[in-house]
């Protein structure tokens, strides 16, 4: 029962369309998944810590001022509750499913990584089929070179893009350094439908990561390094200036792709709103930026708090005709009014510096660098750090939702891979080095005293 209930949950990082209703909130399939995980935990483990005490003493924190700022504010609503309960029941699910694991993230880790390549295997799938003329999928976007975004399983080509992003860096490190023929022929495969499915989502964001894959894997790799590896710091530039080739013919041949960047740059490289500038941007650039505009005001307004967890939606609401024309939402709609568009400018707006600060030292304070990368037994726990390290950044760039795509997974992978690593966090399957026995001092025997004459 716990290997399938483990699959559902691994699941449930794929499945952001599948819900049974949007109104009055969005109810998920993956929901039930959890709650039938979290009752046969309780039941069949007898356990009552549902979250570690760590994260549950920062959300009370992060609670409680949010209801606070909300009333100081006057947006409290349903919209608080919605994001504590999301927010905590998702992390108690993934908790316990590390923990009913024995903390064993390579094993949970490989099982999402088989979950990927069924993913990126059907969305090329799709593609082949709709490069044919037959629709197998009523998700199609055709892009100007011909080719159409893939969807695969999930609501929004970025969403796939994002949720593959940890496999492909992943699949990439295998790829690049096992060398056993079943490995290589394996990881042909399976980076190749990862790769190719990642690459035909057309994600902007998703090319940011792609980007930040190359840089990180050539960081641990030695590339950059004076004192190891000179033959590769030669090759680097070579590397980069391909990357910078690869970037440029792709605003030649995507045009959708270079309108983004073009647009996006214009309008903050500006100062005040230009509404005449923003009338001519395209959609997702108008709602990265109506979304920052919007952040920034309740950041200024409150930079140390914000304005209380799930207060965006009612900021956009107020504020929106403060810098807009009315008839921007009739044309453009209230694009990611919801999530802001990006985690980064959702917890600006919510969390002000107190949330900013708190996910910007935890990144830094458990990323493990490349530390244990040559160690054969934290090799692979070191690449996952990495690899969701990759996934925190696009995440804060774009996606604004504090729960969707099983980011609370990775988010405790991501602390007790480091823990693990560092051995400050002791499991059970890993081997430990032996404590020395204390030095033991020989203690020399007085010699008898001679009996008095």
């Amino acid at each position: 029962m716990l290997r399938i209930l483990t699959l559902l949950m691994c699941c449930s990082i794929f499945m952001d369309d599948f819900y049974f209703f949007r109104q009055p909130f969005d109810f998920y399939y993956y929901y039930l998944i959890y709650l039938v995980f979290i009752v046969y935990v309780v039941f069949s483990k007898q356990t009552i810590r549902l979250v570690p005490k760590w994260f549950l003493n920062f959300m009370l924190i992060l609670y409680i001022t949010s209801f606070l700022t909300n009333v100081v504010y006057g947006t409290l609503g349903m919209h608080l509750l919605k994001q504590i309960l999301g927010i905590t029941y998702s992390a108690m699910a993934f908790f316990l499913l590390l923990k009913t694991n024995d903390f064993k993230i390579e094993a949970l880790f490989n099982r999402y990584m088989q979950l990927a390549f069924y993913v990126a295997l059907w969305g090329l799938i799709t593609e082949v089929f709709l490069l044919q003329g037959i629709a197998i999928t009523d998700k199609i976007k055709q892009t100007s070179n011909g080719f159409f975004r893939i969807y695969s399983v999930m609501g929004e080509p970025y969403f796939l893009a994002v949720a593959l992003l940890p496999a492909l860096y992943f699949q990439t490190y295998r790829f690049l350094n096992e060398k056993t023929y079943r490995a290589v022929f394996r990881n042909w495969v399976h980076l190749g439908a990862i790769g190719l499915c990642f690459l035909f989502t057309f994600s902007s964001a998703g090319y940011i990561g792609l980007a930040l894959i190359v840089f990180m894997y050539m960081w641990s790799a030695d590339y950059f390094s004076l004192l190891r590896g000179q033959a590769r710091l030669l090759i680097a530039p070579v590397i980069i200036i391909l990357g910078i080739t690869f970037y440029n013919n792709l605003k030649d041949v995507l045009s959708e792709f270079q309108v983004r960047v073009d647009d996006t740059l214009s309008l903050f490289q500006g100062g005040e709103p230009d509404v005449k500038a923003i009338s001519e941007v395209n959609s997702s650039t108008f709602a990265l930026y109506t979304n920052y505009i919007i952040a920034q005001e309740s950041f200024v307004r409150n930079p140390f708090l914000g304005s209380g967890l799930g207060s965006h939606p009612v900021n956009y609401d107020i504020t929106f005709a403060k810098y807009f024309p009315p008839d921007f939402i009739e044309r453009f709609g209230t694009f990611n009014k919801f999530d802001a568009n990006s985690l980064f400018l959702r917890l600006m707006s919510e969390t002000g510096l107190f949330g900013l600060g708190a996910i910007m030292i935890f990144m830094w304070r458990f990323f493990m660098g490349k530390k244990h990368i040559r160690n054969p037994k934290l090799r692979y726990l070191n690449i996952i750090n990495q690899s969701i390290f990759i996934l925190i950044v696009v995440r804060l760039v774009r996606t604004g939702h504090y729960f969707g795509n099983g980011f609370f997974l990775f988010i405790f992978m991501y602390y007790y891979t480091k823990k693990i690593a560092d051995g400050k966090f002791r499991v059970p399957w890993l081997e430990y080095p032996q404590a020395k026995p204390p030095a033991v001092t020989a203690v020399k025997t007085p010699a008898p005293e001679a009996p008095p004459a």
